[in-house]
């Protein structure tokens, strides 16, 4: 009896020690303002995500990636899976900053998602799901297509500044009724189509579409009642029409 009885203790401590070994914890190296910064993390294509457990109990801001002027950050994330986001249910504020990612597929608890400088060209968003976004940075990109981005429709605050598109039809932005400012400046733009019908955005208050390829921007169909500054320097614009003073009461700037 002794000998089984010590057989079952070696198997149990022998299950636990799998059970540990399956499981990687990922460890803040700063923690500063409540946010937990992970320095050192490698996301691969190959990696096993169901491994990592990140400090979500603990903590609604996380960033990964370089903190400030820290240069021997070597962190990587390749893909961010909804997988691997299911492991960080608590996280509200996310940033992952030049961190070499391709392929996103967009968290739909995080309120502010920062994945500025990285070179991002798919972006996976669902629409079966409903999103918790409202400011979304993803400056410094390789996109070349946002027409998924309409089920988005709870963002105030967009950048997609500093991307390859070369079109961008506004009535992808008529899905976020709440949309306060969108930034498509520096990219490559030679047309902004206004679709088919009115389009409405009662909060919008800044459009900035600098430095593009845009010759012409007619937004006769345009209704931005709320909107201040329309910037559209740098572009070689030959014909603008702002003639209807009702579609943009409250305009304050047009920068040519």
């Amino acid at each position: 009896m002794a000998k089984y009885g010590v057989l079952t203790l070696a198997t149990v401590a022998t299950l636990c020690g799998l059970v540990q070994a399956r499981f990687s914890h990922v460890a803040c190296q700063v923690v500063e303002n409540k946010w937990c910064t992970v320095q050192r993390l490698r996301i691969t294509a190959r990696t096993d995500v169901r491994g990592l457990v990140f400090p979500d109990d603990r903590y609604e801001k996380i960033r990964i990636g370089q903190y400030y002027d820290f240069v021997n950050t070597d962190s990587t994330v390749v893909v961010f899976s909804g997988e691997l986001f299911y492991r960080m249910r608590r996280v509200r504020y996310l940033q992952m900053n030049g961190v070499r990612m391709v392929g996103l597929d967009v968290p739909d608890t995080v309120l502010e998602l920062d994945v500025a400088d990285n070179w991002l060209s798919r972006v996976y968003i669902d629409p079966e799901k409903s999103y918790a976004v409202r400011k979304l940075i993803m400056r410094n990109n390789l996109l070349t297509s946002i027409g998924s981005f309409k089920y988005l429709n709870m963002l105030e605050e967009l950048d997609l500044s500093d991307n390859m598109l070369h079109t961008v039809n506004f009535d992808v932005f008529s899905f976020m009724p709440y949309i306060r400012v969108i930034n498509i400046a520096r990219n490559r733009l030679f047309s902004a189509s206004a679709g088919s019908g009115v389009i409405s955005l009662g909060y919008l208050e800044e459009a900035n579409l600098a430095e593009n390829q845009l010759t012409k921007l007619d937004v006769g169909v345009w209704l931005f009642p709320s909107l201040r500054m329309l910037n559209l320097t740098g572009n070689p614009i030959k014909r603008l029409n702002l003639s209807s003073q009702q579609s943009f009461p409250r305009l304050k700037s047009v920068l040519l």
